[in-house]
């Protein structure tokens, strides 16, 4: 906040300096004064109406995919590297399937016998029903008994060809079961995404990977809490991180976020420590603000990169416009004095 003040120090210097200014004892408490009550006033509506951060805390984050659960499988093999850069349904790394090839032969076979024995009822009813004919055209020469167990045997034989068929469905749902399992052996990329640090190596047991959509990169940046209700979804915000020194990038508020870890509160029966929630919540933790931003063309923020940023903030009066000069002169200066940060 001290470098707003340099253009009153320069002001100042240059009054003295030409003559119009006596700096004399009672000069000096007059203009140090005023300087230290503009610097007062002027911080203290700037955390209001246009606040930055001044933790040097915001973050670039990214949501990110788990993949495959963390026990309980065994990986044949890794396809990734470091940090790599995957396309979606690139393979990510592939599990021991242990009978999936099997189970899905066996359920074939079943089929195919199946469909062989409803091939072979198939011709027993059409030789069946040729048999009703013959005794039927005999009439009186052929006993009544015997077209009646032939005609039995005939709906007999239509019933398991329906018995049949059904069976064929369910092994077929089987089938598009197992393949749909053994698909989930090979771990792909769900979406277009860079890698963290792989961990996993071939045959382990435990373990798994994650991947960032990079896509989907916002930053969370601290606000006082004094600040919270001058906040508002779409406002315009400005920001830089050391891994670009000296650069600033653009954005919107997405949203503030609905609690803080401090609220969070214990499911088990149990009485919270007084002195933990003293402790916890004694001073002033504020909360955090999701800002969304478009990479610009040729740019690529790293996950992970740490800057400032402030918020065009909702005014009382629009007069007050010009707060927002202190907010952007505040990061601004932050963001060229991260060259220093790298020495």
């Amino acid at each position: 906040m001290k470098e707003i003040m340099l253009p009153y120090i320069f002001i100042i210097w240059v009054l003295v300096k030409t003559g119009v200014i006596q700096w004399t004892l009672r000069n000096a408490v007059i203009y140090v004064g005023i300087g230290l009550f503009l610097s007062l006033m002027l911080f203290t509506a700037h955390r209001f109406w246009s606040p930055a951060d001044l933790t040097d805390s915001s973050t670039i984050k990214a949501p990110h995919a788990v993949l495959s659960p963390l026990f309980g499988e065994e990986v044949d093999s890794v396809h990734v590297v470091h940090n790599q850069v995957v396309k979606k349904g690139d393979v990510i790394y592939k599990l021991v399937s242990t009978d999936g090839d099997e189970k899905i032969e066996a359920l074939v076979a079943q089929v195919n016998a199946k469909k062989a024995s409803i091939e072979s009822l198939k011709v027993t009813i059409k030789n069946d029903y040729k048999n009703l004919s013959r005794l039927t055209r005999l009439n009186d020469f052929a006993s009544e008994s015997s077209r009646d167990d032939l005609l039995a045997k005939i709906e007999t034989a239509e019933a398991n060809l329906i018995v049949g068929e059904a069976d064929i469905n369910k092994l077929n749902a089987d089938i598009n079961a197992a393949k749909w399992s053994n698909d989930r052996k090979v771990v792909r990329a769900p979406f277009d995404g860079q890698m963290s640090v792989t961990t996993l190596a071939d045959g382990t047991r435990l373990g798994n990977l994650h991947i960032y959509d990079t896509s989907k990169k916002f930053l969370e940046m601290r606000i006082p809490d004094q600040a919270y209700r001058y906040i508002k979804v779409g406002q315009f915000a400005e920001f830089y991180v050391d891994a670009f020194p000296g650069e600033i990038f653009r954005g919107r508020v997405h949203s503030l976020t609905a609690g803080t870890g401090e609220a969070m509160l214990n499911n088990r029966a149990s009485e919270q420590q007084v002195r933990q929630h003293v402790g916890n919540n004694a001073g002033s933790h504020g909360r955090t603000v999701i800002i969304e931003f478009i990479e610009p063309q040729g740019y690529n923020i790293p996950i992970g990169a740490t800057g400032s940023a402030w918020i065009s903030a909702e005014k009382p009066m629009p007069v007050l416009g010009f707060m927002d000069i202190i907010g952007g002169a505040t990061v601004r200066l932050k963001a060229l004095k991260s060259y220093l940060s790298a020495l």
